[in-house]
Order: C-alpha cells, then structure tokens, then sequence
C-alpha cells in the first residue's frame, strides 16, 4: 500500500523545482497525478503556501467556461466554482482569497499581492499589460505545472497576446455581474478567442505549447522535480514571454503544430505525457488533456465522458 503524501513531502518537491519564499507563482494543476495525498487538495495548497512564505503569492486560475454557453451571462466572483480543478476550488474558497472579474479568465490569489492582481479593470481583456496577467508578468511571477504539459499553460496564450498573433482576437462583450454587496450591474469585459479557419480554431493546425516550453528546458530554464507521480514544472513567466517575443518574430506559428498535422505536438523528455479520456468543460466543449507522470501506469484514468 502507498503512503499517502505529506505536506512535508509536497513542499519539499516544489523547493526542489526552485520555487521560494516570497515568490509570486501561478499554478495549473491536476489532483490525480499526484497519487494519494493526507487530506487532499487542501494539503497541496497548504504546501504551496509554506513554500512562498508570508511574503509570497499564490495565484490560481479560477475559469469559468460555462458562461460561454449562457444567453445571458451572469458572472458571480463570489460563487461562480472554478472549472480548473479541486486545487483550484479549494484555494478560491479560502476565506483570504480574492478573486478578479472576468468573462472566463478570472484569477484568485492569496499574499500581500492578491490585491494588485485582482482588482484590475475588468473592461480590459485579462491578457492585457494592464490587467492580471500583465501585472504578474512586471511580478516576475513563476508558473508551476502540477502533472500537466505546457498544453494548459494560459501564460502561453498571454504570451500570444503579448506577440499580436494573428490567429486570434480580442472580442467586446456585454454582461451583467453580482458585485460583492448584491447588486446587479452591466459590465463591459473583453474576451480573447481564436479565429475560426475553416470553420475549426486553428484550421489545419493543432495548439502546441510544448514547443515553446521544451526550448525552455533546453535553455535550463526550467525547474523539474517529481512529487509522488506527480511531474512538476517551473519556469519563469518572464522568460516564456521574453522567448515567445523573439520566437514569434521570426514565425508566429511557434505556437502551433506544423501545416497539416495538427495533432503532432512536440514531445518532451521530462516525465510522462498521457492523453486524458474525453471531457467536457463547462460550455458543453469536449477536450483532451496532457497530464504528465513519473510512472504512467499508477495514473488512475477517469471514465470516457458521454
């Protein structure tokens, strides 16, 4: 039988990617990569609040698809369940967390930063230099990857805004939003979304951010440490973005799969990379997932979604 992985055990794991005391660090996670945990999700996010300190931040992405597939969006920052996984939840619902307004890409966050990254304008798109993700780029924030490939790494897509790809746009929207004390107001938000070529996002091509991620790996900028079967990722947001600039000038397409394959994304050597089952987000979409492992074989699968 396993034992169970400690708060202890995790927090060493994340030191041991780089990852300190004071540090501002956005996380994407999955829960099942790791194995079995004393106390869950709680205990991951526990540990990362250990690592970073009373002089650290904890960001977590706290999206929201679901409003994509809604007539009459109705965004709720107080109750609105992050759809990025129990980490996520279970941070977002800490007493101390405070969260931005956004269409999708909402943000909670935790430390002596939470305040500057969450209360952002939310009319401007989350991409934005002047929004959360441009306040944590000028952080010099750290992006941990908890058992998942840079294929879920939404600072890549802050990166594409940042280098004006031309693939993809910024799109007003009109919604209406509960603030804190209740009341109901029409909110200006903008969001950002791939254009359709050929009638799919990304015509003959696929989505691939482990091109950009290996090259940073390659370049030792990455920080790599397996906690339990969890394979564990950090690497600065500054350096992707900084990458990504000259990278793009040359070919924009650096986030992309080769013409005409859009399935062959670049392989990694750290770790594991399994293909998820099937799922479906909150919009209705389904979708795939790269989960990366020590050990595929003790990644529990979930079941198909019908």
């Amino acid at each position: 039988m396993t034992t169970p992985l400690t708060q202890t055990d995790i927090a060493a794991g994340f030191r041991a990617t780089g990852l300190g005391a004071g540090d501002v660090v956005l996380i994407h996670s999955a829960m099942r990569t790791f194995g079995t945990i004393d106390d869950g999700a709680r205990t991951v996010v526990d540990a990362l609040l250990e690592v970073l300190g009373p002089t650290g931040t904890l960001v977590v992405p706290t999206f929201t698809f679901a409003h994509e597939a809604e007539d009459d969006p109705m965004i709720e920052p107080a109750t609105d369940c992050s759809e990025m996984g129990i980490i996520t939840e279970t941070a977002r619902s800490r007493p101390d967390a405070m969260r931005s307004i956004a269409f999708r890409h909402s943000v909670a966050a935790m430390g002596p930063r939470a305040s500057v990254i969450t209360e952002v304008d939310p009319s401007l798109s989350p991409f934005d230099l002047r929004a959360s993700f441009g306040v944590m780029l000028a952080l010099n924030t750290q992006v941990l990857l908890l058992g998942l490939t840079y294929a879920s790494s939404t600072s890549h897509h802050f990166a594409e805004f940042v280098c004006d790809v031309p693939y993809r746009q910024t799109l007003p929207l009109n919604v209406k939003v509960r603030r804190s004390s209740g009341e109901i107001a029409e909110q200006a938000m903008t969001d950002y979304q791939p254009k359709s070529e050929g009638g799919s996002y990304y015509g003959s091509r696929g989505c691939d951010f482990n091109r950009l991620g290996k090259m940073l790996e390659d370049g030792d900028r990455v920080g790599t440490a397996f906690v339990g079967n969890c394979a564990v990722r950090r690497f600065a947001m500054r350096d992707l973005v900084d990458l990504a600039r000259v990278e793009a000038a040359r070919d924009y397409n650096v986030f992309r799969t080769a013409d005409g394959q859009p399935e062959k994304t670049t392989p990694l050597s750290f770790g594991q990379t399994v293909l998820s089952p099937t799922l479906v987000d909150g919009a209705g979409r389904p979708h795939r997932v790269e989960w990366c492992v020590k050990d595929s074989g003790k990644l529990h699968m979930p079941d198909e979604a019908s």
